[in-house]
């Protein structure tokens, strides 16, 4: 199976916040932005894509995050470097953004303590520093509980379920196959809107078209992978 990116309504606008961010317009007001959803809608995917196609710094999740820690990980991103003290790291933080401003993103960032949120404040606020911060749904309830957080949310997006559309693009991208209404339907039951049971339906349906030697995908195959699953 190859390995794909596919744009969708997500992750299109997800990239319009980005941009957005990143640009100068965002020196004008808030630059922190908020994206939120459950668990599998792809938001990890389209900030690792931003991230490596425009340069961007991404955060991955961490078992443990103190402020410190955070500023260390930042720091490293941006310079290659890990200072042991807090202002050390605020240093190479703003010098690297006086010389080039970059757009960080944060994930996982509902597991976040609120210091280490009133910490991105400051750093955002200090170094004219775009910060995205991407999470589960107790993000909202976390930003909306501190009133210095939530007002300076420039923009906010809800990552919606994927549709049938999605998955047949995907298809098309992944196997090189063509599908019907009634599989990617059946595909997109067992989904329940999100991107991780589709990979691993794809996963045997393509070990089930080369033990058969077919290249089509019918509903039969679908269920039968979806039996031994």
């Amino acid at each position: 199976m190859r390995q794909q990116f596919i744009a969708t309504v997500n992750t299109k606008k997800f990239e319009e916040i980005c941009d957005e961010l990143i640009s100068p317009e965002s020196l004008t007001g808030p630059s922190f932005a908020m994206i939120t959803g459950p668990a599998g809608r792809g938001k990890t995917e389209a900030a690792r894509h931003y991230s490596v196609h425009y340069g961007s710094i991404y955060i991955p999740p961490m078992i443990t995050r103190t402020p410190a820690m955070l500023l260390r990980e930042i720091s490293f991103e941006l310079a290659g470097t890990r200072p042991s003290r807090t202002d050390g790291c605020l240093d190479v933080i703003g010098e690297e953004m006086s010389k080039k401003r970059q757009l960080i993103m944060i994930d996982e960032a509902d597991l976040l303590e609120m210091r280490c949120l009133e910490m991105l404040r400051n750093v955002n606020e200090s170094f004219a520093c775009p910060i995205l911060l991407i999470g589960e749904e107790s993000l909202k309830g976390k930003i909306g509980a501190r009133r210095r957080l939530f007002s300076r949310i420039r923009r906010r997006l809800e990552f919606g379920p994927i549709n049938q559309h999605d998955i047949s693009y995907y298809l098309r991208a992944v196997l090189d196959v063509k599908t019907t209404p009634d599989v990617l339907s059946i595909i997109h039951r067992y989904a329940n809107g999100d991107w991780r049971p589709v990979l691993t339906m794809i996963i045997g349906i393509e070990r089930a078209m080369k033990t058969s030697n077919v290249n089509e995908i019918t509903p039969a195959m679908v269920k039968d992978v979806l039996k031994n699953s």
